[in-house]
């Protein structure tokens, strides 16, 4: 069956925006509004990768105050680990102890207010780049699949601990299985392009099974100095290209 899969990284904003305002629903939130829609319109399941912290916040203050609508929404919007904060290549040298300590403190927050049922198998590391080490720390903590930026055969590109052979399959769109972790390349990150070119990208992949798609939560905000004002122009026109063709929404672990 033809499907696709839909991540979002950097998140943090929209959880400081929850727990410093009184929604009487996370969807009354814009953002996440947003992602009600398109799951209504398209089936869309949705895995949000978490920050622990920015600037002005942490997990550790989020409020707990809607953990029954996270649990009840489970089905179709999971949350899980990215990284510590906002920092190129954040685990590209780390060990085990920094991996393991920071997924677990960000799983253990998601379970705190969102339950477990919200917390997501599968991720994607912030930059895609860590240690043997750090690999194993995050299987310790209950990975069981991870997304990269491999690039493409003009352009390739290597994430994690994965070899060259192991790039060249995923770059074709395959699976690999390591070390009891799956790992898959992200064919078009949405925000890196227009409109037209996500449709010519989109084209270009439809002989797959399998398509990965996702985007970045801070482009949504007008105060962000790169706002993208058609953000969901984006995701619908992405989304309903893919339906219309066949194509499912899945969470990466159902791949797994």
């Amino acid at each position: 069956m033809k499907s696709f899969l839909f991540t979002v990284d950097d998140n943090i904003r929209c959880f400081e925006n929850l727990t410093n305002n009184s929604y009487g629903s996370i969807f009354e939130h814009p953002y996440l509004g947003m992602y009600k829609r398109l799951h209504e319109k398209y089936g869309l399941k949705i895995q949000l990768n978490l920050f622990f912290e920015n600037d002005s916040f942490c997990l550790s203050d989020m409020t707990d105050r809607y953990k029954d609508e996270w649990q009840a929404s489970s089905d179709w919007l999971k949350l899980s680990f990215h990284s510590k904060l906002e920092n190129v290549k954040p685990y590209e040298f780390s060990g085990y102890d920094e991996v393991y300590g920071d997924c677990q403190s960000v799983h253990r927050e998601i379970v705190r207010f969102a339950s477990a049922s919200a917390l997501g198998k599968t991720t994607t590391l912030h930059y895609c780049r860590t240690t043997a080490d750090g690999i194993r720390a995050l299987k310790d903590c209950g990975v069981e699949g991870l997304l990269g930026l491999y690039g493409n055969a003009d352009a390739p590109r290597t994430s994690y601990q994965s070899t060259e052979t192991e790039c060249e399959a995923i770059r074709r769109g395959d699976i690999v299985f390591s070390d009891d972790i799956a790992f898959a390349g992200i064919d078009v990150i949405l925000n890196s392009h227009s409109v037209e070119n996500i449709l010519k990208k989109l084209e270009a992949l439809t002989s797959r099974e399998l398509i990965k798609v996702m985007i970045h939560e801070q482009y949504f905000y007008p105060d962000y100095p790169r706002y993208q004002e058609n953000f969901e122009e984006k995701l619908a026109t992405t989304f309903e290209f893919l339906t219309q063709l066949g194509y499912n929404s899945t969470f990466f672990e159902e791949h797994i």
